[in-house]
């Protein structure tokens, strides 16, 4: 059987490479390396997102959109979006957004990015990307933001504990607040809206009620207790 991967399903399998060759300026950022869990989203999506390395020219960053968005264009309507320092390129098709290329400002790193052995573009490492999750986390709450946490979690790629550490390392060099009684409340904030909006009685398969109910009884406990850990 022919392996068809998330892109295709969306519609636009060939995605040209020279788009992620010409990122050079770009510190690549996946945010979810953990991808084979993608399908566990209830969205048909996908962010992959970067950060501008600090060398980058505002000549750079516009060849960089202005690549993305010609790559995009065959494929559907594209847009772009912008909000703080994030800028966002987006493709729709039949109304849906299926694709969007987010580029940030790098507030802080913990280590330096690393290239890929194949080609020009710098990997943030495991450290980063788990502190940009964290931030994600307790700033906005997505269900992604959730899921992704969890998911390295549950494979032991990192532990609760270690996962707040980073987060207040990343908080600290970036010069922002490190209060641990104000994030627990936004984490708790943004679960309770997650709930609200998806009860588990709304959810028609009983394994994804039973996942649903350990994931959000691991956060409220487990997650939310190692915060306070020295």
């Amino acid at each position: 059987m022919k392996h068809t991967s998330r892109a295709d399903r969306v519609g636009f399998p060939n995605m040209p490479w020279y788009v992620w060759r010409l990122l050079l300026p770009v510190g690549w950022d996946t945010r979810s390396p953990w991808a084979a869990h993608w399908d566990w989203l209830t969205t048909m999506s996908i962010v992959p997102r970067a950060m501008w390395m600090p060398e980058a020219t505002e000549a750079d960053r516009q060849r960089v959109v202005q690549v993305v968005q010609e790559a995009l264009h065959p494929y559907g309507s594209v847009s772009m979006r912008s909000w703080g320092e994030v800028v966002s390129v987006e493709l729709t098709q039949e109304g849906q957004r299926v694709f969007s290329f987010q580029i940030a400002h790098r507030s802080a790193q913990l280590e330096p990015s690393r290239p890929i052995p194949w080609t020009a573009v710098l990997l943030d490492s495991l450290k980063d990307l788990v502190a940009s999750k964290m931030v994600a986390l307790v700033e906005r709450g997505a269900p992604r933001d959730f899921l992704d946490i969890y998911t390295l979690c549950q494979a032991d790629v990192v532990m609760p504990a270690q996962s707040w550490a980073l987060w207040r390392e990343r908080q600290q060099r970036a010069g922002n607040d490190i209060d641990a009684s104000r994030a627990r409340l936004a984490v708790q904030t943004h679960l309770a809206r997650i709930t609200a909006h998806r009860p588990l009685e709304r959810i028609p398969e009983s394994a994804d009620q039973e996942a649903a109910r350990q994931m959000r009884a691991w956060f409220k406990k487990e997650f939310l207790d190692a915060l306070f850990v020295d």
